[in-house]
């Protein structure tokens, strides 16, 4: 019998991806279905094989919705029973049934045929939507989906032979384990994006091979030595789904797969066959989700209902943050807030490293160098300043005086050395990977399968660091007791996290792959049967694990510790208010995530956009990379380049996740966009000194554009709770019907995106050389809608370009002058779009804290119709959050105190735009009680007295017009008025309206010349 790639000391080690797919044409396969049974109570379809053994195996297909359907198996499960019906960390709610009954009701039509099965799906209206074929022999799955018309069209196909399955030959518990293989169809047209956290700088992933394995992977270049742009390089955090795109070229068809496994995953999207893709599991069950649908959002929604969607983070998450391994004083911390507000750049977060902590001990302040931290963190506070630290998952043990640790201790809270077999007393070798090298360290470890804590160590470089145990998260009763050790640091002031070294992040010397020795046992709630009430049973190791089949699950329990734990740690003033997470892996629903440690070079620029947008396909909300980049890229560098940084700083002003962060100790000087203007410029070559110049003015203009684009931002955020729409699109999220995307404007995808639906954005990645005529790119504009370019309302608009084609030869090269530095990073608008603007504030709710008025503005392009959803809130509170099921994901204490308002135009005469304001749900109030109207005017339009409009109605009432005088002082008239008025800003070719808010349906009719 074949028995693949795995050896007896190849289970405990990592495997590279190459390594994993070399040989599977000779594992094991199914060949044909010998048994089938449909269960219609439960929509479950039953597959019996016989497997390598020549014993009975059973595969599972279940029907959640409609559009979904769910594969499991194991060759070593024969019963029903054998598989669990309770969920994954991954999914929402406990069992399978409960998630079932969270769903729309839907029908399954069930038929036997001599030579296969079908299943099809049937929703409200009774018209098919999905089936599902099983051949019988040879055994292949095929899903199909039903058009408009009622015509069915294959969507995907399981290659033949479709599952390959290799036997580990090992002892013991180890027995029941293999490593499978499922094969797919892949259509030549077919384009696959998403697969979470990867490297490489293209958006879609065809033709290469991918990791998931959580690894502490210093500059992305460890396991292959490439750097940022490898896709195979396993990064920090593991999130295997991906959608297919234009499979089918004649038909609206998008399918995604999401893989439910806690251990290492694989994936072969055509490398090695260009006619096939391939996912891979080493442990547990295959188990994975298919969704089928017409669109991405058809995805989006369904996805995001198995595996519920992000809670909604404060409004301050999506300012402007700064963090830097190196603010290790009160004194530094407080200058650079200080500078911050005295060049007025607009910043809410600071980020403090384990500087602030005594002896590396986690959740303490070293007092002398941080003295009174209490008032230090109630200062910035008043200043805007929210602060988080970086908390990691080590408890020192040098310390018997420190509290954490010794409360742990006692509770008998760490992680156990307790080793699966085979055992050596003398020590252990430990994998591990450095720049493209395979290495082995051998150590003894003083506690090794002792029982005793697990002694790990973890290295903040140089002298750094410190020996520890690790929480054995597992149990609930550690995470609530993780959650608790929070409360000194928010009594304190704290307002967020920093989580890192989540996987977690142990020195080479003590574990395998810089983390937990792979066969250390851990305590395994993979699955959602162990409550509280189980603590005997995590005591007496019979729900342990090696930790190497749950590798990725400690970042999950990590993360979801630290969130349960702030929304409980009973501090007065906190009992509703929201928590902020940002974390290096985790899990979507409790956290933001950064991507850990980069380099300030283009390559890493390059793929921060792909990874974002790869991330938010992927479910997760708020993502960004550092900003700048963490570390040199070269051991003489003090500073990020500043053309580098400019680029970095203008895209980043775009993402959801914005934040500065560099190291300091030694390696970089600064990077804090102030400080440039200090370098001494008689040291730089003439030609660059105006880069260094210019990176105050430009990166203060986009971080002031991002704080007035606030509502748009923190709106896409809103619907994202919603629907699982992320907050920054690939354009093929908002175009899908733009079949050029697929096709000879797919390189677009790499460097082009949206921020919510309408605002395209189109950053230059590149360095200003010949190749791209110092700065200019080339810009691509959906078909379906005329675009406009941005002009911030500074200038009038230019026109409409067609979408479906090009603009070529953007200029977009640095240059702080007032007239081009808004065209440093390329933007455009859809026509029709309505954008929503406030003013500018230092940091969010800057100007509400002082009881003045942040009216939003929308801004109304030009075009026959649009619409666009917003969502008001206090920004802050817990209860502000559309209810819904704690279980399905939703927060407990969510209230909906929100006002959520559909804005709406359209043309009812040739000559009229009327604008809908109506509140669709109205449980919030505002300090506001009026908002402006901006309607931009096509150059086209004809021109009056009064600018391209004749009058002004707002529900049925005329509206005022204002004339006579400056521009300057009709704007400050429009600002005081006590009634609906407007005015025209011929300098701009702007109309301005104030509206006052006071009903909950508010209709502007627009009446233009003839």
């Amino acid at each position: 019998m074949p028995t693949g790639y795995e050896t007896k000391t190849e289970m405990y080690k990592f495997i590279r991806v190459e390594d994993y797919f070399n040989d599977y044409k000779s594992w094991d396969r199914l060949d044909r279905v010998l048994s089938h049974t449909f269960d219609g109570s439960k929509k479950i379809l039953s597959l019996g094989f016989r497997n390598s053994d020549n014993q009975s195996c059973l595969m599972l297909l279940y029907f959640p919705r409609k559009d979904t359907y769910r594969l499991r198996f194991n060759p070593g499960k024969s019963e029903f029973d054998d598989y669990t019906v309770y969920n994954t960390r991954a999914v929402v709610m406990d069992t399978f049934d409960q998630l079932c009954d969270t769903m729309e009701d839907f029908t399954i039509d069930y038929q036997e045929y001599n030579d296969r099965v079908e299943v099809i799906s049937k929703g409200h209206d009774n018209k098919p939507f999905l089936k599902l074929e099983v051949t019988l022999a040879p055994f292949q799955i095929q899903a199909f989906k039903f058009n408009a018309s009622g015509a069915e069209y294959l969507v995907l196909s399981d290659s033949n032979p479709g599952i390959y399955y290799s036997k580990k030959t090992y002892s013991g518990s180890d027995s029941d384990d293999y490593a499978m293989i499922q094969a797919k169809i892949k259509p030549a047209s077919a384009k696959y994006c998403g697969f979470g956290e990867h490297g490489g700088g293209s958006l879609y992933k065809n033709e290469v091979q991918l990791t998931y394995f959580n690894f502490d992977n210093m500059m992305s270049k460890q396991v292959y030595n490439q750097g940022a742009m490898d896709d195979r390089e396993p990064l920090y955090h593991s999130n295997p789904f991906f959608i297919e795109f234009y499979g089918v070229p004649a038909e609206d068809s998008v399918y995604g797969i999401f893989v439910d496994n806690s251990s290492q995953v694989f994936m072969d999207l055509g490398y090695l066959n260009s006619k096939q893709y391939m996912i891979g599991t080493r442990f547990g069950d295959l188990d994975y989700y298919v969704f089928i649908g017409d669109s991405c959002s058809d995805i989006m929604d369904a996805y995001s209902s198995i595996v519920g969607r992000s809670r909604l983070k404060p409004r301050y998450a999506l300012g402007y943050h700064q963090g830097c391994y190196g603010y290790d004083t009160r004194k530094k911390l407080e200058n650079v807030a200080e500078n911050y507000r005295k060049y007025q750049i607009p910043i809410d977060g600071l980020h403090i490293d384990v500087d602030i902590q005594k002896d590396y001990q986690t959740f303490t302040i070293d007092e002398s160098r941080f003295p009174d931290p209490k008032g230090m963190f109630t200062g910035l506070r008043n200043n805007g300043f929210m602060c988080s630290t970086n908390i990691t998952p080590i408890i020192s043990n040098k310390d018997d005086n420190y509290l954490t640790y010794r409360s742990g201790l006692e509770q008998q809270f760490f992680v156990k050395d307790l080793r699966h077999g085979p055992l050596n007393y003398d020590g252990e070798s430990y994998q591990n990977y450095q720049s493209g090298s395979e290495t082995y360290y051998f150590f003894k470890d003083p506690n090794y399968n002792t029982g005793s804590p697990y002694v790990g160590e973890v290295y903040y470089g140089g002298d750094r660091g410190t020996t520890g145990h690790y929480p054995d998260f597992g149990r609930k009763e550690v995470r609530d007791w993780w959650g608790k050790q929070y409360k000194y640091l928010f009594e304190m002031g704290l307002e967020m996290v920093w989580q890192d070294m989540t996987t977690p992040c142990i020195r080479d010397t003590r574990g395998d792959m810089r983390s937990f020795p792979f066969k250390l046992k851990i305590t395994d709630d993979s699955v959602k049967m162990y409550t509280q009430s189980d603590s005997d049973l995590a005591a007496s190791n019979e729900n342990t694990t090696t930790v190497i089949k749950v590798w990725n699950l400690f970042s999950y329990n990590l993360h979801k510790a630290t969130y349960h734990g702030l929304n409980n740690l009973g501090i007065p003033g906190r009992e509703n208010k929201r928590n902020f997470i940002i974390g290096r892996g985790g899990m979507h629903r409790f956290a933001g995530l950064w991507t850990g440690d980069n380099a300030s070079s283009w390559d890493f620029l390059r793929v921060t956009l792909p990874q974002v947008l790869a991330l938010g396909i992927s479910g997760q909300a708020v993502s960004g990379s550092d900003v700048g980049g963490f570390e040199i890229e070269q051991d003489w560098e003090h500073w990020a380049d500043p053309e580098l940084f400019i680029r970095w700083t203008t895209m980043g002003a775009f993402l959801p996740w914005f934040r500065n962060h560099y190291i300091a100790k030694g390696r970089k000087f600064f990077q804090e966009p102030y400080a440039y203007q200090f370098v001494d410029l008689n040291a730089i070559p003439p030609e660059a000194r105006y880069l260094y110049t210019s990176v105050l003015p430009v990166c203060k203009h986009y971080i002031e554009l991002r704080y007035r684009l606030m509502q748009l931002f923190y709106d896409a955020m809103f619907e994202n709770t919603i629907n699982g729409m992320p907050i920054c699109r690939t354009m093929f999220l908002n175009d899908s019907e733009d079949r050029a995307l697929f096709n000879d404007k797919l390189p677009f995808l790499n460097n082009q995106f949206f921020v919510g639906k309408d605002l395209l954005i189109a950053p230059v990645l590149e360095k200003q050389s010949k190749d791209n005529a110092n700065g200019k790119r080339d810009i691509y504009l959906p078909e379906g809608s005329d675009w406009y370019s941005f002009k911030d309302n500074r200038s009038p608009l230019s026109p409409a370009v067609e979408g479906g084609g090009e603009v070529r030869g953007f200029d977009a090269h640095i240059d702080a002058n007032e007239d081009h530095i808004g065209y440093i990073v390329p933007i455009y608008v859809r026509s029709g779009a309505v954008i929503p603007t406030i003013e500018l504030e230092q940091f969010v709710g800057e100007l509400n804290a002082k009881q003045q008025p942040n009216p939003v503005t929308l801004n109304m392009y030009p075009g026959q119709s649009g619409q666009y959803t917003m969502f008001l809130d206090d920004g802050v509170s817990r209860s502000s959050a559309p209810a819904g099921d704690p279980q399905s994901g939703s927060d407990p204490l969510a209230k909906s105190e929100y006002r959520e308002t559909r804005i709406s135009h359209s043309y009812t005469l040739p000559n009229v735009r009327e604008i809908e304001v109506n509140r669709i749900h109205d449980n919030f109030t505002p300090q506001e009680n009026y908002f402006f109207v901006a309607i931009l005017h096509d150059p086209g339009e004809m021109t009056g007295q009064s600018g391209p409009l004749k009058s002004v109605e707002v529900s049925g009432q005329p509206a005022a017009f204002i004339s006579g005088g400056t521009t300057e002082e009709r704007a400050d008239h429009l600002r005081n008025a006590s009634s609906n008025a407007w005015y025209y800003n011929e300098n701009i070719r702007i109309s301005f309206m104030k509206v006052f808010d006071n009903s909950s349906s508010i209709s502007i009719k627009a009446e233009y010349l003839a």
